[in-house]
């Protein structure tokens, strides 16, 4: 069934209609989540609000909207809840602050992910990591979870110009990160390869 056929169904109290709702959007949403959280454990507790919020709402969706930007929406918001909690500042859609938003573990890539990134796709990786927090998600949005950007900017709450400029921004931040961190790798080869 689809999203359309089950949101009345799940809003007017059938519990396998919502927990159908829960199972097709999860991995999204806990995605995200970890994407801010950095752990399992907080991306999990997220996750469980999103849904009781979802639950509690369900009801007033517009039809004319997208489950997936409207799902989005909501997991922003209990992200930046969470961290505020959490007494760290948090971050408002908009806001420009260098202080990272993302935490991800600090763990190094299994021989698969190696294979796949290299070591292009983990210098890419780090920088990410490094974008301001408003750069960092709407990149994340577009290019990991492949939104368009009339989506991220409904999920947002921003107007659709201000995330063009925030993902160019990005965009121009990463590329020159890694022409840079390209030119030291090229120097540091070509100064250990004359020895």
């Amino acid at each position: 069934m689809s999203d359309s056929d089950l949101i009345p169904r799940a809003a007017g109290g059938d519990p396998a209609a919502f927990q159908a709702l829960v199972e097709r959007h999860r991995p999204m949403v806990y995605r995200v989540a970890y994407q801010f959280a950095g752990n399992h454990h907080d991306a999990e507790d997220i996750a469980q609000d999103v849904f009781l919020k979802v639950f509690r709402s369900l009801d007033r969706f517009r039809y004319d909207a997208q489950l997936t930007s409207w799902l989005y929406r909501i997991v922003m918001n209990a992200c930046i809840d969470h961290r505020r909690r959490q007494k760290s500042g948090g971050w408002v859609p908009g806001e420009e602050a260098e202080g990272t938003l993302l935490n991800m573990p600090e763990e190094s890539p299994g021989p698969e992910a190696r294979a796949y990134g290299g070591e292009i796709g983990q210098a890419l990786e780090a920088e990410i990591g490094r974008l301001p927090a408003g750069q960092r998600v709407i990149f994340i949005m577009r290019h990991h979870q492949g939104l368009k950007l009339t989506e991220i900017a409904e999920a947002l709450g921003l107007a659709e110009g201000t995330v063009k400029r925030q993902l160019h921004a990005a965009v121009h931040r990463l590329r020159h990160a890694l022409t840079r961190a390209n030119v030291l790798a090229s120097a540091n080869g070509a100064a250990g390869g004359g020895a």
